[in-house]
């Protein structure tokens, strides 16, 4: 009777570590969370209620009641009221009213914009990382610059190049130099001014997001010299 005993409490046992194993998604879950994407706006109309000036930032806002989700979105939610209040901001609103003022638009369409929309690009491994692009356009040429956070949602902390890409500083920008060189090779041609630039920055000051298998590093227009916005990758060590 002891022995049927230790057999059924065995197939248990075994029954119940297979069903675990079998449904690997259950686990993976956990190192992700829910977020529902916010919106802080305003608006700004011409006599005719035609909108002709918009200032937005979109950002997630985490699912959860923990201290550390609580500080990411506290962040975040503080990011969007500096921006909104920014000079920058206030500047689109005086460009947009002069344009008003003085019927300075193109067509009845245009309509200017200082605004940031956001993707989230990884959300695993109990980290989240957030793709920003921000954009300007009041009337004369658009400009445009990406940067990103990243969070470790156990923690409540923002996370930098070396917390997501494998190495030391040095062999970290090592990576990011080189990938940058590879970017800027044309038909065998270096853009050395653009190369310089890159090389002259510190870690901590290049801009970056993550995503599957890669880390993305982001100059916005004109920072290397030219009317663009410049995005290449080097590997990450999050898949």
């Amino acid at each position: 009777m002891n022995k049927n005993r230790f057999k059924l409490i065995t197939c248990i046992i075994v029954l119940f570590t297979i069903t675990i194993v079998a449904n690997p998604k259950v686990l993976a879950s956990e190192t992700k969370v829910e977020y529902t994407m916010k919106k802080d706006k305003v608006t700004y109309k011409d006599k005719e209620g035609i909108v002709r000036g918009v200032v937005s930032f979109q950002y997630p806002e985490i699912k959860g009641s923990s201290s550390e989700i609580k500080k990411i979105n506290d962040t975040l939610k503080a990011e969007s009221e500096a921006y909104m209040q920014s000079e920058t901001a206030q500047s689109l609103k005086d460009y947009t009213d002069i344009s008003i003022d003085n019927n300075a638009f193109k067509n009845i369409d245009d309509t200017y914009y200082y605004k940031t929309t956001c993707k989230v690009t990884y959300n695993n491994n109990s980290i989240i990382s957030l793709h920003m692009k921000n954009s300007w356009y009041a009337g004369g040429i658009y400009e445009q610059s990406d940067y990103g956070f990243t969070y470790d949602i156990k923690t409540g902390n923002k996370l930098g190049l070396k917390d997501v890409v494998s190495g030391d500083a040095k062999s970290i920008k090592n990576k990011i130099v080189a990938s940058g060189k590879k970017y800027l090779t044309t038909d065998g041609v270096l853009d050395q001014k653009a190369y310089d630039i890159i090389k002259s920055y510190k870690l901590k000051d290049y801009k970056f997001y993550l995503s599957k298998n890669k880390v993305y590093i982001c100059f916005e227009s004109y920072e290397l010299g030219m009317n663009r916005w410049d995005i290449f990758s080097i590997k990450s060590k999050f898949k």
